[in-house]
C-alpha cells in the first residue's frame, strides 16, 4: 500500500504516541507498505518547529531516514483538484495534502475527520 502520512502522524510516530490507531500503526510498519510524505508536510513541520509549536527537533530529512520514507515534491497538477474540493476543510495545507493524495493515488493516513470526509482513500 502506498501511504501518504499527514503531519501529525509524522510527529506522533517516532515517539509511539498512543493517539496513533492500531490500524495506522500496522499499515505503516507493514513491510509491504511504501511510505511517503508530501513536501507540503515537510514545510508544515519546519514551520511548526520554527514557531516552536512542536517539541520535535529533528528535521524532515532525519525523520524520513529513520522512517524509511520518501519526501515527494508537490505535483503541479494538484492545484486543479485542490481548487475544486468541496468546502469541508478550510486549512489550505490540508487541502493541498488531499489533492496530493488524489493525484498520486495514495492512501492518506490521518486522524483528521474532516480530511477523511473527502473522496480520498484514507486510513485511520
Amino acid at each position: 500500500m502506498r501511504l501518504l502520512l499527514d503531519t501529525h502522524v509524522l510527529i506522533w510516530l517516532p515517539t509511539g504516541d498512543p493517539r496513533l490507531t492500531k490500524a495506522a500503526r500496522e499499515a505503516i510498519t507493514d513491510p509491504k507498505s511504501e511510505l511517503f510524505a508530501s513536501a507540503v508536510t515537510a514545510f508544515e513541520i519546519a514551520d511548526l518547529q520554527h514557531r516552536k509549536r512542536i517539541a520535535m527537533t529533528e528535521d524532515m530529512a532525519a525523520v524520513a531516514a529513520v522512517l524509511g520514507l520518501a519526501v515527494l515534491d508537490f505535483p503541479a497538477e494538484a492545484w486543479k483538484i485542490g481548487a475544486n474540493l468541496p468546502d469541508i476543510h478550510r486549512d489550505p495545507v490540508d487541502r493541498m495534502l488531499i489533492a496530493h493524495a488524489i493525484v498520486g493515488d495514495f492512501t492518506l493516513v490521518t486522524a483528521d475527520k474532516a480530511i477523511r470526509s473527502y473522496s480520498v482513500k484514507s486510513l485511520w
